[in-house]
Protein backbone atom coordinates (compact mmCIF):
# COMPACT_ATOMS: atom_id res chain seq x y z
CA UNK A 1 0.00 0.00 0.00
CA UNK A 2 2.82 2.64 0.94
CA UNK A 3 4.69 1.41 -2.98
CA UNK A 4 1.46 2.79 -4.44
CA UNK A 5 1.07 6.02 -2.25
CA UNK A 6 4.65 6.92 -3.01
CA UNK A 7 3.87 5.83 -6.48
CA UNK A 8 1.01 8.07 -6.96
CA UNK A 9 2.97 11.06 -5.09
CA UNK A 10 6.10 10.75 -7.12
CA UNK A 11 3.33 10.65 -10.32
CA UNK A 12 1.74 14.38 -8.75
CA UNK A 13 5.17 15.69 -8.46
CA UNK A 14 6.49 15.33 -11.51
CA UNK A 15 3.34 16.82 -12.98
CA UNK A 16 3.30 20.06 -11.02
CA UNK A 17 6.70 20.00 -12.29
CA UNK A 18 5.83 19.91 -15.91
CA UNK A 19 2.90 22.58 -15.04
CA UNK A 20 5.32 24.82 -14.08
CA UNK A 21 6.69 25.19 -17.16
CA UNK A 22 6.03 27.02 -20.54
CA UNK A 23 4.22 25.38 -23.25
CA UNK A 24 5.62 26.23 -26.69
CA UNK A 25 5.22 25.28 -30.10
CA UNK A 26 9.34 24.14 -31.28
CA UNK A 27 11.03 27.20 -33.59
CA UNK A 28 13.36 26.53 -35.92
CA UNK A 29 16.41 28.70 -36.37
CA UNK A 30 14.91 29.68 -39.66
CA UNK A 31 11.55 30.16 -38.68
CA UNK A 32 13.15 32.55 -35.67
CA UNK A 33 15.29 34.22 -38.34
CA UNK A 34 12.52 34.85 -40.56
CA UNK A 35 10.00 36.88 -38.22
CA UNK A 36 12.81 38.47 -36.75
CA UNK A 37 13.40 42.29 -37.58
CA UNK A 38 17.01 41.55 -36.89
CA UNK A 39 19.26 38.77 -35.47
CA UNK A 40 22.44 40.02 -33.88
CA UNK A 41 25.56 39.07 -31.67
CA UNK A 42 26.60 41.20 -28.40
CA UNK A 43 26.99 41.53 -24.99
CA UNK A 44 25.14 42.03 -22.45
CA UNK A 45 25.70 45.38 -20.63
CA UNK A 46 23.59 45.90 -18.22
CA UNK A 47 19.45 44.62 -16.89
CA UNK A 48 17.47 46.61 -14.73
CA UNK A 49 13.92 45.03 -13.55
CA UNK A 50 11.21 47.59 -12.81
CA UNK A 51 7.19 47.53 -12.53
CA UNK A 52 4.64 48.55 -15.18
CA UNK A 53 2.68 51.50 -15.64
CA UNK A 54 0.07 49.62 -13.84
CA UNK A 55 2.48 48.19 -11.26
CA UNK A 56 0.91 44.66 -12.20
CA UNK A 57 4.26 43.15 -14.37
CA UNK A 58 7.78 43.61 -13.61
CA UNK A 59 9.74 43.92 -16.48
CA UNK A 60 13.65 43.90 -17.18
CA UNK A 61 15.46 46.33 -19.40
CA UNK A 62 18.27 45.14 -20.66
CA UNK A 63 21.11 46.97 -23.00
CA UNK A 64 23.11 45.22 -25.43
CA UNK A 65 25.87 45.93 -26.78
CA UNK A 66 25.54 45.12 -30.75
CA UNK A 67 29.16 43.17 -32.15
CA UNK A 68 27.53 42.02 -35.79
CA UNK A 69 23.99 42.24 -36.91
CA UNK A 70 23.71 38.68 -38.59
CA UNK A 71 20.46 39.67 -40.19
CA UNK A 72 18.62 42.81 -40.51
CA UNK A 73 20.01 45.93 -38.86
CA UNK A 74 19.96 47.21 -35.33
CA UNK A 75 21.97 49.76 -33.41
CA UNK A 76 25.33 49.96 -31.98
CA UNK A 77 23.54 49.63 -28.27
CA UNK A 78 19.63 48.13 -28.56
CA UNK A 79 17.30 48.11 -25.47
CA UNK A 80 15.33 44.78 -25.24
CA UNK A 81 12.52 44.55 -22.83
CA UNK A 82 11.40 40.98 -21.28
CA UNK A 83 9.11 39.87 -18.93
CA UNK A 84 10.03 39.69 -15.43
CA UNK A 85 12.89 40.37 -13.15
CA UNK A 86 13.27 41.40 -9.44
CA UNK A 87 12.54 44.49 -7.91
CA UNK A 88 13.41 45.00 -4.10
CA UNK A 89 12.39 42.01 -2.36
CA UNK A 90 9.88 40.88 -5.13
CA UNK A 91 10.56 38.57 -8.22
CA UNK A 92 8.25 37.79 -11.08
CA UNK A 93 9.56 35.06 -13.50
CA UNK A 94 7.54 34.26 -16.50
CA UNK A 95 8.64 30.86 -17.83
CA UNK A 96 9.26 30.13 -21.64
CA UNK A 97 10.79 33.57 -21.84
CA UNK A 98 14.18 34.57 -22.34
CA UNK A 99 16.63 35.92 -19.53
CA UNK A 100 19.58 37.93 -19.37
CA UNK A 101 22.41 38.38 -17.01
CA UNK A 102 25.18 41.34 -17.40
CA UNK A 103 28.32 40.32 -19.41
CA UNK A 104 26.69 37.55 -21.15
CA UNK A 105 27.60 37.19 -24.79
CA UNK A 106 24.34 35.93 -26.62
CA UNK A 107 22.72 35.90 -29.80
CA UNK A 108 19.44 37.12 -30.29
CA UNK A 109 16.34 37.40 -32.54
CA UNK A 110 14.79 40.74 -32.43
CA UNK A 111 11.41 42.32 -33.28
CA UNK A 112 11.78 45.91 -33.84
CA UNK A 113 9.75 48.75 -31.44
CA UNK A 114 6.32 49.78 -32.62
CA UNK A 115 2.33 50.31 -32.39
CA UNK A 116 1.74 47.03 -34.25
CA UNK A 117 3.79 44.88 -32.26
CA UNK A 118 4.36 46.39 -29.39
CA UNK A 119 6.60 45.00 -26.40
CA UNK A 120 6.63 43.04 -23.18
CA UNK A 121 4.61 45.41 -20.89
CA UNK A 122 5.16 48.97 -22.62
CA UNK A 123 4.02 49.83 -25.74
CA UNK A 124 6.00 52.92 -26.16
CA UNK A 125 8.93 52.12 -24.66
CA UNK A 126 10.85 52.23 -27.59
CA UNK A 127 12.20 48.45 -26.99
CA UNK A 128 13.25 45.98 -29.04
CA UNK A 129 11.28 42.57 -27.71
CA UNK A 130 12.84 38.80 -28.52
CA UNK A 131 11.26 36.77 -31.04
CA UNK A 132 10.17 33.27 -29.78
CA UNK A 133 10.43 34.04 -26.28
CA UNK A 134 13.44 31.57 -24.81
CA UNK A 135 13.72 30.08 -27.83
CA UNK A 136 14.90 33.25 -29.43
CA UNK A 137 17.64 34.12 -27.09
CA UNK A 138 21.31 32.00 -27.29
CA UNK A 139 23.89 32.08 -24.66
CA UNK A 140 27.65 31.79 -26.69
CA UNK A 141 30.13 29.58 -24.68
CA UNK A 142 33.33 29.29 -26.87
CA UNK A 143 32.03 28.13 -30.16
CA UNK A 144 28.66 27.19 -28.68
CA UNK A 145 25.33 28.55 -28.17
CA UNK A 146 22.47 27.13 -26.70
CA UNK A 147 18.93 28.65 -25.92
CA UNK A 148 18.06 28.44 -21.79
CA UNK A 149 14.90 26.12 -22.55
CA UNK A 150 15.07 24.40 -19.48
CA UNK A 151 11.74 25.87 -18.31
CA UNK A 152 9.91 25.25 -21.27
CA UNK A 153 7.56 22.11 -22.34
CA UNK A 154 7.22 21.22 -25.74
CA UNK A 155 4.32 20.12 -27.88
CA UNK A 156 4.98 17.67 -30.73
CA UNK A 157 5.25 19.67 -33.96
CA UNK A 158 7.11 18.92 -37.45
CA UNK A 159 9.74 21.43 -38.71
CA UNK A 160 10.02 22.32 -42.09
CA UNK A 161 12.34 19.93 -43.79
CA UNK A 162 15.64 21.36 -43.65
CA UNK A 163 15.45 23.47 -40.96
CA UNK A 164 16.87 22.63 -37.11
CA UNK A 165 15.20 23.28 -34.16
CA UNK A 166 16.30 26.17 -31.96
CA UNK A 167 18.84 23.86 -29.55
CA UNK A 168 22.38 24.14 -28.54
CA UNK A 169 24.71 24.01 -31.48
CA UNK A 170 27.91 25.17 -33.23
CA UNK A 171 28.31 29.02 -33.58
CA UNK A 172 28.92 29.14 -37.01
CA UNK A 173 25.68 26.50 -37.93
CA UNK A 174 24.01 29.26 -35.68
CA UNK A 175 25.08 31.79 -37.95
CA UNK A 176 24.69 30.09 -41.28
CA UNK A 177 21.34 29.04 -40.78
CA UNK A 178 20.26 32.37 -39.73
CA UNK A 179 21.98 34.09 -43.03
CA UNK A 180 20.40 31.09 -45.45
CA UNK A 181 16.86 31.50 -43.90
CA UNK A 182 14.27 33.06 -46.46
Amino acid sequence: MHAVKAAAALALVALAARALAALALPASVEDLARSSDAVVRGTVLAARSRWTADRLRIVTAVELQVAIAWRGAAPARVEVLVPGGVVGDLGQRVDGMATFAPGEEVVAFLVRPGPARGSAGSSSSGAWRVAGGAQGKFTVSGSRARPDLARTTFLEAPLAPGERRAEEMPIAELERRVRAAR
